[in-house]
């Protein structure tokens, strides 16, 4: 099954999503990530969330760097990175759910990864048995993008709108001297 996330910056797609699909019997989750500083630092988020480090219940893997292990349960990973490993399983049966987070960030590689997991959405259907073991759930999830253009594409998938928080933010203007270098 598929759903598209759409919510405002600071609605948690990228830290609670992946959190929640656990709670949902998701054993393995992956989570793209555009970039490689994004993947690392929203590991490093979700593991103090969670209550743990980088490299046990939640790792990263990216271009030459991993910290992974066999108890990780939610990867991010860079979108290049996810793509070599579909190389090798198109099928992406490693994990049970897949975030494509930041779709509206789009490039080849995640066009790509957008293919992939449409045509293991497809071919579900079309065997009509929900599979026991391997990708169930794809979420794609964006702060701005053309919904109903996507929603079609990954089968009239339904679309979830998260509003985000606001925090007051304190200005403060502190005079100081001005050097005479």
């Amino acid at each position: 099954s598929c759903v598209i996330v759409v919510g405002e910056t600071g609605s948690g797609k990228t830290t609670q999503l992946p959190q929640l699909l656990l709670q949902c019997d998701c054993s393995r989750v992956v989570v793209t990530q555009p970039r490689r500083v994004a993947a690392i630092a929203a590991a490093r988020r979700v593991a103090e969330e969670m209550g743990s480090t980088v490299g046990e219940a939640v790792g990263y893997a990216v271009r030459f760097e991993h910290a992974t292990s066999e108890a990780t349960k939610i990867t991010f990973v860079t979108d290049g990175v996810l793509l070599r490993q579909a190389v090798a399983h198109p099928d992406m049966h490693q994990y049970e759910a897949l975030v494509l987070d930041e779709a509206h960030e789009r490039s080849l590689n995640t066009d790509v990864l957008f293919a992939l997991a449409r045509r293991v959405l497809v071919n579900q259907r079309a065997t009509s048995i929900s599979p026991t073991r391997g990708l169930q759930r794809v979420v794609v999830a964006s702060a701005t993008l053309n919904v109903e253009k996507l929603r079609r594409y990954f089968l009239n998938a339904p679309v979830v709108h998260v509003p985000g928080r606001c925090f007051p933010v304190d200005v403060m203007h502190v005079a100081q001297p001005l050097s005479s270098n």
